[in-house]
């Protein structure tokens, strides 16, 4: 009985229906950046073929999206409660604050994994000096 009573206040749970439109919606966000990236690939291509060297302003962004690109799947899997641009910040990660779910015995899973993401340290191309 017990569960059936949890069962219905996880379905009126109005959280958690938010969260699931918020992920239906950055699981479409997800398909067209992904889309975005093919693009990119093939610019990218043409340009090596063409000029012999990657474009740099192409690569920067690129690496922006791939950021962005592991910023939804976080959310989408679960392991970052944060909610990608446009809500948060455009290029920016920061560590992920792993999600914790309490356990009866509070025993960790020996199954689970904690994903942390360190923040990108500067890179040469974008020292003043160079």
């Amino acid at each position: 009985m017990a569960e059936k009573q949890q069962l219905k206040q996880n379905l009126q749970d109005t959280n958690q229906w938010m969260r699931i439109l918020y992920m239906v919606l950055f699981w479409i966000v997800l398909y067209f950046v992904l889309m975005v990236t093919g693009l990119i690939i093939f610019i990218q291509v043409l340009f090596a073929l063409i000029t012999g060297s990657d474009n740099e302003n192409l690569r920067k962004f690129a690496a922006d999206l791939t950021k962005y690109i592991n910023q939804i799947i976080l959310f989408l899997t679960y392991n970052d409660d944060r909610k990608p641009f446009p809500f948060a910040a455009w290029g920016k990660v920061d560590k992920v604050k792993p999600v914790v779910k309490s356990t009866p015995s509070n025993e960790v899973d020996e199954h689970e994994a904690v994903i942390e993401i360190e923040p990108e340290s500067k890179s040469k191309s974008d020292d003043p000096e160079k």
